[in-house]
C-alpha cells in the first residue's frame, strides 16, 4: 500500500496476475492487501471496527459499516433488503445483514455512493478516542482553500464531503428532486465517466439513463434534450481515461434552451485547472486527488451555482443528501490542501515533459493528454489562465502492455493525483469483464479505447526517475 501508512488509499498491484488475482478476488492476492482505495478496498482498521461492534452487539452476517442512520435506510431501501439491523456505534452506524446476492447488491452500492466510515473513524473507535466532532474549523480552510476557484459561491456553499464519489451522489439526488415534479426523469451520460458515477445511473430505479459515448456528439444530446424530458446532463471534464472534453460552453447552450441541468466533474485534472463553475448548475470533485497529494485521506466536494435557476434548492437537497467529511479527515485535509495549487502545477509540468518524450518512443503507438487532441480546444476554452493539464497521461503500447507494466519500477494500481507516479492498466480495474472477454475487448476497441491501455499518474519524482522507469522496461 502507498504511502506506508494504515490510511494509505493507494494500494499496489506490481504485476498483471496480480491485478487478475485483484480483481477476482484471490485470496493468494487479497491476503497481502491491508488498505486501498478505501471504496473498493475495506481497510483492516475498518473491518476490525465493524467485527469489534457486532462481537459486543451480537451482530452476525455481512457487516457494513456506515456514516449515517440516512445512508443506511436508503442503501438498504435501494437493495431490497427488509432484514438488516442497524445499530449506532459512537458516532456511526453497524449494518448487519444475511450472507447473499442482496448484501452483494448493497455492497456495490456502498461503494458507488462511498458512504463507508473512513478508516481514521474506525482507528479513533478502536483506541477509544473521543468521538467529539473538532471539524468545523478544519473545513472553513478546506473551504477557504477552494474558494478562489468558485468565486461565484459563497464560502459557506462549497459543500465538503466524505468522498468524491458521494459528491457525485448528493449532486444526482439534488437534481432529481428539482427535476422529477416537472416529469424529466432522463439523465444523459455523455462520454465514459469513471466507472462508479456510471454504476449510479444504470443502477438508478426511477429515472432512464442514456449514453451518449462520444463526448463531441452533441447532435445526439440535442435530440434527448428536445424530447422535454431530460432532467440533466453530466460529463466529466475531461474524462477518465480518454482525457476528451465536450464543448462546454455549446453544451450549457443546449441544456438552458432544453431545460436540462449541467453537471460538471473535473476531477481528472483537479479544481485548479478549469473554470467549470460558471458554465455548470453543480460541479462535484473528488479532492482525493491534487489536494490530497499524500494519498491519505479521502474526500469530496460539491458547489451549486449560484446564478442557476433553481440554485437555492438544489443546495439545499445537496446538504440534505450529503454525507458530511469526518473531522479527523477534516484535519489531514485541512493540512494538504493548502499545497493544493502548487502541487497541481508541478504535477502537470512533470506531465506535460514525460508525454513529450512517449510520444516520441517506438514502444509507444499513442499518447492521450487533457491539452491535445481532437478536444484540446474544447479544454483550452475553459483552462485557468497558467493552468497545466494535469497528472494524467494515456498511452498505447506497440508490444504487449502486459510486459511493460510487470517491469516497469513504479508504484502499480488505482488513484491517480498524488506525490507519486502511478502506472495504472485501467480498463483491467475498471471494465475487467470486458477486458478479459473478447466480446467486451471487441466493445472496447468500438468506443476507441486500447484496452490494455495504460493510465499514467505522473507524481512529483524528477522526470528522469520517472523517464528512467519508462525506458528500463521498454528495452527489457
Amino acid at each position: 500500500m502507498m504511502p506506508p501508512s494504515p490510511h494509505a488509499t493507494v494500494v499496489s498491484l506490481p504485476t498483471l496476475a496480480d491485478v487478475e488475482g485483484y480483481e477476482r478476488k484471490d485470496q493468494s492476492v487479497w491476503q497481502h492487501i491491508q488498505a486501498g482505495y478505501p471504496r473498493f478496498v475495506r481497510n483492516h482498521l475498518v473491518a476490525q471496527a465493524a467485527e469489534h461492534a457486532a462481537q459486543n452487539l451480537k451482530r452476525t452476517g455481512e457487516l457494513f459499516p456506515l456514516v449515517s442512520r440516512r445512508a443506511a435506510e436508503k442503501l438498504l431501501a435501494w437493495s431490497g433488503i427488509t432484514d438488516a439491523t442497524i445499530d449506532p456505534v459512537g458516532d456511526w452506524f453497524l449494518v448487519a445483514t444475511s450472507t447473499g446476492p442482496a448484501a452483494g447488491k448493497l455492497s456495490k452500492l456502498i461503494q458507488h455512493t462511498g458512504t463507508l466510515i473512513s478508516s481514521r473513524q474506525a482507528e479513533a473507535y478502536l483506541q477509544k478516542k473521543s468521538q467529539a466532532d473538532a471539524g468545523a474549523t478544519s473545513i472553513a480552510v478546506i473551504q477557504e482553500a477552494c474558494a478562489p476557484y468558485f468565486s461565484k459561491a459563497a464560502k459557506a456553499d462549497i459543500l465538503i464531503s466524505l468522498s468524491g464519489m458521494n459528491a457525485v451522489a448528493a449532486a444526482i439526488d439534488a437534481v432529481n428532486a428539482v427535476q422529477a415534479p416537472r416529469g424529466r426523469t432522463v439523465w444523459i451520460q455523455l462520454g465514459w465517466l469513471y466507472v462508479d458515477s456510471a454504476r449510479l445511473f444504470e443502477k438508478a430505479t426511477h429515472t432512464q439513463h442514456e449514453f451518449v459515448a462520444d463526448v463531441q456528439d452533441l447532435a445526439s444530446v440535442e435530440k434527448l434534450l428536445a424530447k422535454g424530458n431530460v432532467a440533466a446532463v453530466f460529463t466529466e471534464a475531461p474524462n477518465n481515461p480518454q482525457l476528451e472534453t465536450a464543448d462546454i460552453l455549446a453544451l450549457r447552450k443546449l441544456c438552458d434552451h432544453y431545460g436540462a441541468k449541467l453537471i460538471l466533474d473535473p476531477s481528472s485534472v483537479g479544481i485548479t485547472t478549469l473554470d467549470l463553475l460558471p458554465h455548470a448548475d453543480i460541479v462535484c470533485s473528488s479532492l482525493t486527488k491534487y489536494a490530497a497529494s499524500k494519498g491519505d485521506v479521502m474526500a469530496g466536494l460539491l458547489v451549486v451555482n449560484p446564478a442557476k435557476s433553481d440554485a437555492q434548492q438544489l443546495l439545499k437537497v445537496a446538504r440534505t443528501e450529503l454525507e458530511p467529511l469526518h473531522h479527523l479527515d477534516a484535519a489531514v485535509l485541512a493540512a494538504q490542501i493548502q499545497q493544493m495549487p502548487k502541487v497541481s502545477q508541478a504535477l502537470s509540468r512533470n506531465a506535460a515533459e514525460l508525454a513529450r518524450r512517449l510520444s516520441k518512443h517506438a514502444a509507444v503507438v499513442k499518447v492521450r493528454t487533457a491539452d491535445t487532441g481532437s478536444t484540446a480546444t474544447n479544454f483550452k476554452a475553459l483552462q485557468r489562465p497558467g493552468a497545466g493539464a494535469g497528472c494524467l497521461i494515456t498511452i498505447e503500447l506497440t508490444g504487449e502492455m502486459r510486459a511493460v507494466y510487470d517491469k516497469i519500477d513504479l508504484v502499480k494500481g488505482p488513484s491517480f493525483g498524488v506525490e507519486f507516479t502511478i502506472a495504472s492498466p485501467f480498463l483491467w480495474l475498471a471494465h475487467f469483464d470486458e477486458v478479459t472477454s473478447p466480446a467486451g475487448r471487441a466493445s472496447v476497441r468500438a468506443a476507441g479505447l486500447d484496452p490494455d491501455l495504460l493510465r499514467i499518474s505522473v507524481g512529483l519524482e524528477s522526470v528522469e526517475e520517472i523517464w528512467s522507469a519508462f525506458e528500463d522496461a521498454f528495452q527489457k
